[in-house]
């Protein structure tokens, strides 16, 4: 499947957008509830200048490689400087369909393999919109962010333990998945942001006691245990969900080539893919 000139055209309209800071333009290139989406609502155009590696000075970006998997196609931008046309980083930006036309739906401030594996992600150190990104340092909430007292809990304590900015997104779009039909007068606000930030190290492969996420809200561990199960078993949430995960799923690009006609087995399929998150017991 060649890339369709509308996905890439969207990419230089979210740049245009974004450096005429155009509030308008900028939404309008972004997919509706998208990870992309919920940062800039979050944290307004700082999270996109980091996730964009915007952050990393002047340059020129040439899109230089793609990937499509599924109805989504994912483009690699290389940064160069304006004079030698040395190169100074990568861009990944996620596209997809919506509506008739392309959106953008992640953004990322590196090259095409690290959005699948993990161990090719550079060190946050590495430079300013790698570090903002992986960290979420510095970075304040949006004064047109329209927060619930659940989500100022959660994001406020995320960022005061250096979270990257998709896992973030990704605990905002489970509490407010939840929040819909979920029971919220069963726990306060606090015990509900408290099972939303377990939900999100579990997705990570983060193995920590529960005690440690209790005791960083201040409530009872079993009111963690409990919320933490109500919300797993409303949304059906497995490891590598796509809905949730703030990590790759190991799966996905064999799954994709199976697909496509190549002769892959089931065995060679990662078995954590698609496992029900475990329940607490307290």
């Amino acid at each position: 499947m060649s890339v369709p000139k509308e996905a890439v055209d969207v990419v230089w309209a979210f740049f245009d957008a974004l450096m005429e800071e155009n509030e308008e333009a900028l939404t309008a290139v972004l997919e509706p509830q998208s990870d992309a989406a919920l940062l800039y609502e979050l944290f307004g155009e700082a999270a996109l200048y980091a996730a964009s590696a915007a952050l990393r000075g002047p340059c020129v970006v040439r899109l230089t490689r793609a990937l499509v998997l599924g109805d989504s196609v994912w483009l690699e931008g290389e940064q160069v400087t304006q004079d030698t046309r040395e190169t100074i980083g990568y861009v990944v930006f996620k596209v997809r369909q919506h509506n008739g036309g392309w959106k953008i739906s992640e953004i990322s401030p590196w090259h095409l393999e690290a959005v699948h594996y993990l161990s090719d992600r550079p060190d946050p150190q590495s430079d300013l919109s790698v570090g903002v990104f992986l960290t979420s340092y510095g970075l304040q909430i949006s004064p047109t962010a329209n927060l619930d007292g659940v989500e100022q809990i959660l994001i406020g304590t995320m960022q005061q333990e250096y979270y990257p900015l998709t896992s973030i997104a990704k605990a905002v779009k489970i509490w407010r998945d939840f929040r819909k039909e979920g029971e919220l007068a069963a726990h306060d606000q606090f015990v509900w942001a408290a099972a939303v930030h377990r939900i999100v190290d579990k997705m990570s492969l983060v193995e920590e006691p529960l005690e440690q996420i209790a005791l960083l809200y201040n409530v009872p561990t079993s009111s963690v245990a409990d919320a933490y199960n109500r919300i797993i078993r409303n949304l059906s949430i497995t490891y590598f969900d796509h809905r949730y995960s703030p990590i790759p799923d190991p799966g996905e690009l064999l799954r994709q080539a199976k697909a496509a006609g190549m002769e892959i087995s089931e065995e060679e399929i990662p078995p954590t893919v698609n496992q029900p998150l475990p329940e607490e017991i307290v």
